[in-house]
């Protein structure tokens, strides 16, 4: 049987854009997941964003997308030119997790949930013929996960990725992870994480755990720890929230974090506004000193971007002014979304009434304004954003911020600081040019 796995693109309506640095870290892992369970099944792989996918020219037995909620309606499309030549499509990932009734109307079967415990099924109900519509996945247990399969691109990529957990113990209203991946977080044995990192091809990675350092203090410690003893030359960047930094080992997590190879964190800061904060009922994750938590991690050389929501129907048009301020007051920059109300989450249900009329899903690309606010248009609100990033991704800025690096990361704190830095500039400028908006 041959299986093709694909990566839908993130561009706009589903134009396909240079695409992101790293692998798609679903598909490299649904392939080692193949090969562990079925051996005798051929496998492709391709990155839509990155090559043109048509498909009346697919030759497979079963096609299976994985789903953020901005690329369904792309999915969808391609899915029906398939159906209509014959081809069998299995639809997953987040957005078919949180609506599994409207994914099915657009494939041959759905899968809901992790795969692990049911690939095996699904691979051999799609060979017989007998797919169900409907495959639910449980929480499996992440010891003897198969290791990410990385030479069956046809393009090239900086980053790969690892992963040393799943779950989350926050709540928050604007995030699905604890709903889809459990409350409960699960973590990998630290033997089969260092073996998998230490022996992989890449040298630069992305740690795509939704916290990586928030889940067990004292496990993420001794994680580090064995990472710095036995993975050498490699470097990665990673996800995490503000209030482990005020634990009592801290400053441990942090040296040996940094020891282990992480160069930069992208941290929850989430809104600058509070009464936001309160309703995404993210104020637990922040901690009671998140300015000093900051200062705390670069100063162990470990570079620092904020994840920051705007627009959000508490939000006042001087909170996107107040997040460069709070960039040029903490020398750090930041990663300004819009407020995007996920299906799934709470947030989606108590925006619900306030939504946009007539917006396709690729609108919920944390670029547009999906629902109406008290006091600014959904038009000004994207205006103001694209203002925002403008400003804080031009070159002066970046090298003034990596000058505040501590010199315990250089270079390499200071060269990821960079690579990440200056590409979103670059492509918040582009985005800006093609939308022809800016400040009003």
């Amino acid at each position: 049987m041959k299986l093709l796995l694909v990566s839908p693109p993130f561009g706009a309506k589903g134009q396909s854009s240079k695409g992101l640095p790293i692998a798609p870290p679903v598909l490299e892992y649904l392939a080692g997941l193949t090969g562990q369970v079925r051996t005798d099944v051929e496998i492709e792989l391709v990155d839509a964003n990155k090559e043109h996918f048509v498909p009346e020219e697919v030759d497979a037995d079963l096609i299976g997308f994985t789903v953020l909620t901005p690329q369904a309606p792309w999915v969808y499309r391609m899915s029906k030119r398939l159906r209509a030549a014959g081809k069998k499509v299995l639809l997953g990932g987040i957005h078919v997790s949180a609506l599994p009734d409207e994914a099915s109307a657009h494939a041959d079967a759905v899968v809901s949930g992790e795969v692990e415990d049911i690939w095996k099924d699904i691979l051999g109900d799609a060979e017989n013929g007998v797919l169900k519509p409907f495959y639910r996945g449980a929480f499996p247990d992440l010891k003897g996960l198969p290791k990410p399969v990385t030479n069956l691109w046809k393009t090239n990529y900086v980053y790969g990725y690892f992963q040393t957990s799943r779950g989350c113990p926050h709540r928050c209203t604007f995030c699905s992870v604890h709903k889809f991946f459990g409350g409960k977080v699960r973590v990998r044995p630290i033997d089969e994480v260092v073996a998998e990192v230490a022996a992989s091809k890449w040298r630069l990675f992305w740690g795509i755990d939704d916290n990586i350092w928030g889940i067990n203090i004292n496990h993420t410690i001794d994680l580090y720890r064995e990472m710095g003893k036995s993975v050498r030359g490699k470097w990665w960047f990673g996800s995490a929230d503000l209030v482990s930094v005020e634990h009592p080992r801290s400053d441990e997590l942090l040296s040996n974090a940094r020891k282990a190879g992480l160069t930069a964190v992208l941290l929850g800061w989430e809104s600058n506004n509070l009464q936001s904060l309160d309703e995404y009922k993210a104020t637990s994750k922040q901690g009671r000193q998140r300015r000093d938590a900051i200062k705390k991690i670069r100063a162990h050389g470990i570079e620092v971007m904020l994840f920051i929501m705007v627009g959000g129907r508490q939000d006042r048009r001087d909170d996107f002014e107040g997040i460069a301020r709070l960039c040029d007051e903490l020398k750090v920059s930041a990663h300004p979304v819009m407020t995007t109300p996920f299906p799934g989450t709470e947030l989606y249900e108590q925006y619900r009434e306030h939504l946009v009329p007539g917006l396709d899903w690729d609108s919920f690309d944390g670029n547009h304004a999906v629902f109406e606010h008290p006091t600014m248009t959904p038009l000004e609100r994207e205006h103001l954003l694209v203002d925002l990033r403008t400003r804080l991704f031009s070159i002066p800025q970046i090298l003034t911020r990596m000058s505040q690096i501590s010199f315990k990361g250089f270079p390499m704190s200071h060269i990821t600081s960079w690579m990440v830095q200056y590409p979103q500039g670059r492509a918040f400028k582009q985005y800006a040019k093609e939308k022809g908006i800016g400040k009003l």
